[in-house]
């Protein structure tokens, strides 16, 4: 996550995650599921700008670097501009759970926030690629930021705003926690993907390939077709290995998501994506998250552009050719509500 000061506010720039490794451990009491999973960032971002006001209403705005579906089925760009958003949940969760002792003595001043919210969109949605998730992390350092002039201890804060994530959604921890002492974004995660352990690699000359087809894939439709009993578990060791050697080959054996089979249920494009993807001498592929996007790591920058390129042209899906996100953790953020540079 980057963040800048703006005139009268912050800009935030938070990027999407891939899956390198999922299994699925069980379903949980709760309905969800327990996963073991390694979340990597890559550079295919989401922008967020935040203009605070005292009006106490949060008023969001989207917009979209590529608006065109790419089908009558496409739901990438299906984002709500209004309360149902995470960005507005997540803001309003924040300041009412630090507008209270003994996190302010200025109430009135922190119940009061509000503003004009700029989320401009390039994760689509329904992708597996944690886009919602990332916004919304983004847009709790946000109104972190906003309320720092207010607040008694920004650590004290920090830590609820952690609280804050965990309650909101499985991923959003990983865009608050997963940075790695190299400032990569790297994580082994447990739970429901919020319980987050950073991973050495410095993985930042990866090259990296996203294709997202036409379709999504229902998170909660995926897991119902999810069977554990009588399926053996696989562990991310080797994985994890190949990833502290900076070794992109290795790690292309290892890749692996149990949730491949059912969302190939719930959509063919998950196979046809990758057949496609298997035309290129890469070094292994796998889909993100529950879908229904796949990525793939590539043997060189070169390679990934026109991989790229071909699929887009050829394939009738989006794809990018990103790298992995280096930037410094966002609790670096406090230097800047302190008005110092970071």
């Amino acid at each position: 996550m980057r963040v800048e000061s703006r005139a009268g506010g912050y800009k935030v720039t938070v990027p999407c995650k891939i899956n390198l490794f999922l299994e699925v451990l069980g379903k949980r009491s709760d309905g969800y599921h327990d996963l073991d999973t390694v979340m990597l960032a890559v550079s295919l971002c989401d922008e967020l700008t935040f203009l605070p006001d005292r009006s106490g209403k949060f008023r969001l705005e989207v917009s979209f670097e590529d608006g065109h579906p790419l089908s009558d089925t496409d739901p990438a760009w299906n984002v709500p501009g209004d309360e149902r958003n995470l960005v507005v949940r997540a803001m309003r969760l924040l300041v009412d759970r630090l507008s209270v002792e003994p996190f302010t003595q200025d109430h009135d001043a922190s119940k009061s926030l509000g503003g004009s919210i700029h989320l401009h969109k390039r994760i689509p949605s329904m992708a597996g690629l944690g886009g919602g998730s990332a916004d919304a992390a983004a847009a709790l350092c946000l109104a972190l930021l906003a309320l720092a002039p207010s607040l008694d201890s920004m650590p004290r804060a920090w830590d609820r705003l952690l609280q804050c994530a965990r309650e909101l959604g499985s991923d959003i921890n990983f865009f608050l926690e997963g940075a790695n002492q190299n400032d990569c974004w790297l994580a082994h995660c447990h739970g429901r993907g919020e319980k987050v352990k950073p991973l050495a690699g410095n993985l930042s000359d990866w090259s990296i390939v996203l294709a997202h087809p036409p379709v999504g894939c229902g998170t909660a439709e995926v897991f119902s077709k999810v069977r554990v009993i009588g399926r053996e578990q696989r562990s991310p060791a080797k994985l994890i290995k190949a990833l502290s050697c900076n070794n992109a080959e290795e790690a292309g054996k290892e890749l692996y998501n149990a949730l491949e089979y059912p969302a190939n249920q719930v959509t063919d494009w998950i196979s046809r994506a990758g057949r496609w993807i298997d035309r290129y001498d890469q070094f292994g592929q796998a889909l993100s998250g529950s879908g229904s996007a796949r990525f793939c790591l590539c043997r060189s920058w070169e390679q990934a552009e026109r991989v790229a390129r071909e699929l887009q042209s050829q394939c009738a899906v989006r794809a990018y050719a990103v790298r992995p996100w280096c930037q410094p953790h966002p609790k670096g953020f406090t230097q800047i509500a302190a008005g110092r540079s970071p």
